[in-house]
Order: C-alpha cells, then sequence, then structure tokens
C-alpha cells in the first residue's frame, strides 16, 4: 500500500463524524433566533465550529499543494477565521455592524468552498469503497448545500435584492432561508417561493445546479470504479 493511500485510510475513521458535523448545522437552523435567549444564539456557532474542526481534521497534509508550495497553513488560518466570526453574532445578536456583515460571509463561503475541494480531493484519492467512505461522499453533497446556502447569503448581503424571499417564517435568519434555497435547487425541486432576481443570482443558481449534478455524477462513477477495483483485487 502506498504512503499515501496508507495516510487516507487513517482519516477515515473521521469521515462519519463529518457526516454528522454537516448534518448538525441543518438540524439546528429551525431553532436558532440572533435575538433569542443564549441556547437559541449559541447553536449556530457551535455546530459551525464543531464543521470547521473537522473539517481540518480531515484534511490532507497535502492539500492545495502546488510543487514545494503548500496552501495547507492559509486553509487552516481561514478555519480559524470563520470558526472566530461565526461567534460575533452570539455576542452581538442582530448588532453586528453592517459594515462588517459581507467579509463575515466571504470568509465562511472561502472556507466552505475550500473544504468542498478538500472533499473531492480526498474522494479522489481513496482506493476502496467501503461505509466510511460513503459517509464522505453523502457529507460532501450536503456540504455543498451548505456552501450553496452561504454563497446565496454573501451575494444577498452584497446587492440586496438579489433572491425574492418569499414570506419568512418568523425568526427565520436570512442564511436560513437561502440555505433552504440552496438545497431546494440541489434537489432539483424548484417551488418558486424563493428565487433570483437578478442576472447574476440567476448565474449562481445555475452554477449551483449544474455542480450537485457534476458531484453525484463525478462520484457515483469514481466510488464504482474504486469498488470493482477494490472487489478485482480481493479476487485475485
Amino acid at each position: 500500500m502506498s504512503e499515501l493511500n496508507s495516510r487516507t485510510r487513517r482519516r477515515e475513521i473521521l469521515f462519519p463524524w463529518f457526516l454528522l458535523a454537516t448534518l448538525l448545522p441543518l438540524l439546528v437552523m429551525p431553532f436558532t433566533n440572533l435575538e433569542g435567549n443564549s441556547i437559541q444564539r449559541l447553536l449556530l456557532p457551535v455546530t459551525a465550529l464543531n464543521l470547521v474542526i473537522m473539517a481540518l481534521r480531515i484534511a490532507p497534509q497535502d492539500a492545495f499543494r502546488f510543487g514545494a508550495f503548500s496552501l495547507l497553513s492559509i486553509y487552516r488560518a481561514l478555519g480559524l477565521l470563520c470558526a472566530f466570526v461565526m461567534w460575533l453574532p452570539f455576542i452581538r445578536g442582530l448588532h453586528v455592524p453592517h459594515q462588517w456583515h459581507f467579509p463575515i460571509l466571504a470568509a465562511i463561503s472561502a472556507f466552505y468552498l475550500a473544504t468542498a475541494v478538500v472533499i473531492v480531493l480526498i474522494l479522489a484519492r481513496v482506493d476502496r469503497v467501503n461505509e466510511r467512505v460513503l459517509c464522505l461522499g453523502a457529507a460532501g453533497y450536503i456540504h455543498l448545500g451548505l456552501t450553496g446556502g452561504q454563497l446565496a447569503t454573501t451575494l444577498e448581503v452584497l446587492s440586496p435584492g438579489s433572491f425574492s424571499l418569499g414570506s419568512m417564517l418568523p425568526g427565520e435568519e436570512l442564511v436560513e432561508r437561502l440555505s433552504y434555497f440552496s438545497f431546494i435547487t440541489l434537489g432539483s425541486l424548484g417551488y418558486g417561493d424563493v428565487l433570483p432576481k437578478t442576472a447574476v443570482a440567476e448565474s449562481f443558481t445555475v452554477m449551483l445546479s449544474l455542480s450537485a449534478t457534476l458531484y453525484v455524477t463525478l462520484m457515483i462513477g469514481l466510488l464504482l470504479s474504486r469498488y470493482i477495483a477494490s472487489e478485482v483485487e480481493l479476487g485475485d
């Protein structure tokens, strides 16, 4: 077994925990409220911190390496920044200065995008398919939806009115509403209650829909080929 595959296999034990870390934000979003009590304000930063920690733990040591230059330290710093800024709404509620909104969302979106790349890198180098690898594949799809929600929120804050948000529920946050839109888009459901209203938002929605199709297609092909290869190896 190559050293690369050996390092990847050692991280497999973390994949189910990373799947849980991607699911937790979806589970707690309906109960978060930036103007609510301490528990309601605490839920999102705690789950976000857990997701950041798990993403950093599964990241290969040679991720983002270009020759002798590695961007892994930048990725880790971005993760720490993301974890820090997630606590600002808990500390200040809805009173975070408006000029901070876009930098905060941009930092979170950048980390989420980088983590999506990490997931694809890991899945591209696995040499076998088991329950843990399938957990990472499922986590990648969920993480794609979370990333789409963060990017859509960043776009809406940068250019208000990019999306028609429909009737938001009492206490529902913008990121929660647009994460809902992201997952509806990934699932090709398109209920029509949240819609893009600008050309940029429409292009983003198309790219989000395409990324979901490409992810599922590529992961099915990749994991199937790895499974067949492992079965042939066992047969020999």
